[in-house]
């Protein structure tokens, strides 16, 4: 059996990211206005985005699928384990905007990110059969894990570290800045 099935052309390798797509990163990080630059280089490097995922040996990656002709996530991922396969979104803000504002409340970049989450889950629980057997997607479900990729660690006031942090807990999805895509050791494969 080809692991790479049921969808080959999305496989992710089981390797850890090369340092020359770390650097690619943090190069792109350092100079992208708009999340569009960020959305092209990890399509291509997606062993980066694999680190989203929890430990398993097989993972794709679909870049910006769309659900119905309105609603396009930047990334599904799907990793396969004892328990079938497991789907994430993943919605890309612009690596310069804050995830929160001056008053330690949701940005309004990072809210609306959050409503498109909303949205693709809705989307999902009124097109479940659709999703399964048109899009091919086995297994997903409507509830399934998101990220949100905000912001750079520079744009958080430590005083609202806190805050920061309580995002991922009643949010829905699990709130990052880039950073933690560059926190990636190749000792944790």
């Amino acid at each position: 059996m080809d692991r790479r099935m049921p969808w080959p052309a999305a496989y992710i390798e089981y390797l850890a990211p090369s340092p020359l797509q770390l650097s690619g990163l943090r190069k792109i990080l350092g100079s992208a206005r708009d999340e569009s630059t960020v959305q092209n280089f990890l399509a291509s490097s997606t062993a980066i985005l694999r680190t989203l995922l929890p430990s398993a040996a097989d993972a794709w990656c679909f870049d910006r699928p769309s659900f119905g002709s309105e609603f396009i996530p930047d990334f599904l991922l799907c990793h396969r384990n004892s328990l079938g396969y497991n789907w994430t979104l993943v919605e890309l803000e612009s690596p310069c905007r804050p995830p929160l504002n001056k008053n330690g409340r949701p940005s309004a970049k990072l809210t609306e990110a959050l409503a498109q989450i909303r949205d693709w889950r809705h989307w999902l629980r009124e097109n479940i059969a659709y999703a399964r057997s048109t899009r091919g997607f086995q297994g997903i479900h409507a509830e399934i894990a998101a990220y949100v990729l905000i912001g750079r660690r520079m744009h958080l006031d430590p005083k609202h570290l806190a805050r920061y942090q309580e995002l991922s807990l009643s949010s829905g999805a699990n709130v990052l800045s880039y950073d933690r895509l560059l926190d990636i050791s190749p000792n944790d494969y």
